[in-house]
């Protein structure tokens, strides 16, 4: 008996929210996730997990599906998971593009390894189980539902909060911002997050008429279409506030660009995005090097891959900000578990083997 992987199979999960999700680019009704499960020959089994947002990854529930049988396990099957960065390289270039499939593999992979260490994840990934605090993202909606939604948060204990905006009139998203730091403090870090909703015109006049409120906005995210790089560092060279890129950085040369162009300030990390914990690893190294800070979010995703991500965001010291709120959004009835971090409130501690 070896450390070879057997087999793998792949099965789906669905789960309802608790109420719609609505950012500028789509609605969501209910979570979906591809559940991976990697055994090899010892007996030992690594369970990883994705979520399919075909807006920002073009990945589907299908697609994941097969990308998995029909691309990674033919070139995984059989491997050595002590050959563990030949592996790590060979499940990146088995199929082009998937990130989200890739990364449940990857997260299945890291489960197994920190197993055979008899360690845990965070630990694996170098980090020593430090507490995080996450935000929580209020989708668009009627003004006086997002403010009621978020004085409900502040009161469980949310600190702070990211507003999705840029779906429509500018009027209307400065009132609904107003509205909400009135409801839970004017020092309540704020963050907004437009999700490629606006021009580079538009994004320069809207962040600097979000920075006239003088309120405790930390950054706007994604301004523009995501592709838009020379209008992205346009906004950035022009805006009175941080401005983080999402949809643009997928990969570790998307964040060598932005960096080298001066196209942003901050750099959001999702799991889903750059194919695992290999990738978004290099990728918050790389903005270690040159002093950017990094937030790492999540897509409506299911707790096995936030564990994953948990566990990554408390191991890198510039990841300052923390969005995995996504496991609150899923409906009550459906009483999900978060296996692999404690949850306190808004404070997230990702176990330990000492735990």
């Amino acid at each position: 008996m070896g450390n070879k992987i057997e087999s793998i199979t792949v099965d789906s999960q669905r789960l309802p929210l608790a109420e719609p999700f609505t950012t500028s680019q789509h609605a969501v009704t209910q979570l979906e996730a591809m559940v991976v499960r990697i055994q090899l020959d010892n007996g030992l089994t690594g369970i990883g997990a994705a979520s399919p947002n075909a807006v920002v990854t073009g990945d589907t529930m299908g697609t994941m599906q097969s990308a998995v049988r029909e691309g990674i396990t033919p070139a995984i099957i059989g491997a050595d998971i002590d050959d563990w960065e030949n592996l790590l390289a060979t499940v990146q270039s088995s199929i082009q593009h998937n990130a989200a499939a890739k990364a449940a593999v990857e997260i299945a992979l890291y489960h197994l390894r920190s197993q055979q260490f008899d360690t845990s994840l965070v630990q694996l990934l170098g980090g020593t189980g430090v507490t995080i605090q996450t935000d929580y993202t209020i989708g668009i909606a009627d003004t006086e539902h997002m403010v009621a939604m978020a004085r409900a948060l502040a009161d469980k204990g949310f600190a702070a909060f990211k507003i999705k905006v840029g779906a429509g009139d500018l009027d209307t998203d400065v009132e609904r911002v107003r509205a909400i730091a009135n409801a839970v403090g004017g020092l309540t870090p704020l963050r907004l997050d437009a999700n490629q909703g606006w021009t580079p015109k538009q994004a320069i006049s809207a962040i600097n008429r979000f920075a006239d409120l003088n309120l405790n906005i930390q950054f706007v995210e994604q301004p523009v279409r995501a592709d838009d790089l020379d209008g992205l560092a346009r906004v950035t060279a022009n805006v009175a506030l941080p401005v983080m890129a999402d949809e643009s950085v997928h990969t570790y040369r998307d964040a060598l660009r932005l960096i080298r162009m001066h196209a942003c300030d901050l750099i959001n990390i999702k799991l889903m995005k750059t194919g695992g914990l290999s990738q978004a690893t290099k990728i918050a190294e790389l903005c270690a090097d040159y002093g950017i800070d990094c937030m790492v979010g999540c897509m409506i995703e299911a707790p096995i891959s936030l564990a994953a991500a948990v566990a990554f965001a408390s191991a890198h010291r510039n990841v300052q900000y923390v969005d995995l709120d996504a496991a609150y959004m899923i409906a009550p009835e459906a009483n999900v578990q978060t296996p692999g971090y404690a949850v306190d409130g808004s404070y997230l501690t990702p176990l330990t083997v000492s735990d």
